[in-house]
C-alpha cells in the first residue's frame, strides 16, 4: 500500500513512489542487472534479467545488498509466473506437433533481431 505523506524530493503531500528505502535499493539493484546487459549488449528478457540477478547474488558479499538482489528475483518471479500464464499461445501444425509461443522472446538470450 502507498502512503500520503511528506517526501523530502518533494514540496507538498504526494504520493510516494517508494514505500521503503529496501524497496529503492531493490530497484536500483534491478537497475544495475539491466545496465549489465545492455552493457554486453545482450537480449533483455525476464529470464536474462533473472540470469543477471542470481549471478550478482553469487558474487554480493554486502547482506542489504543480497536481501535487495532476493527481493528483486522474487518481484521478476512473481512478474513471470504471472506474464507467463495470461501470454502463452500453443499452436498445432498438421502433424499435430504443438509449438508454444510467448511474449518473453528467446529463449536461449539470443536478441530477436
Amino acid at each position: 500500500m502507498w502512503t500520503t505523506s511528506l517526501c523530502p524530493h518533494h514540496r507538498f503531500r504526494e504520493v510516494c513512489m517508494y514505500k521503503s528505502e529496501d524497496e529503492k535499493l531493490s530497484d536500483k539493484m534491478m537497475g544495475e542487472a539491466v545496465m549489465v546487459l545492455l552493457k554486453q549488449d545482450a537480449a533483455v528478457s525476464n529470464s536474462a534479467l533473472m540470469r543477471q540477478l542470481r549471478h550478482m547474488i553469487a558474487v554480493e558479499k554486502n547482506s542489504l545488498r543480497q536481501d535487495a538482489l532476493m527481493r528483486a528475483i522474487d518481484e521478476v518471479s512473481q512478474y513471470m509466473g504471472v506474464k507467463r500464464a495470461t501470454n502463452t499461445v500453443e499452436i498445432r501444425d498438421r502433424d499435430n506437433v504443438a509449438h508454444f509461443f510467448t511474449s518473453e522472446g528467446p529463449v536461449d538470450g539470443a536478441k530477436k533481431h
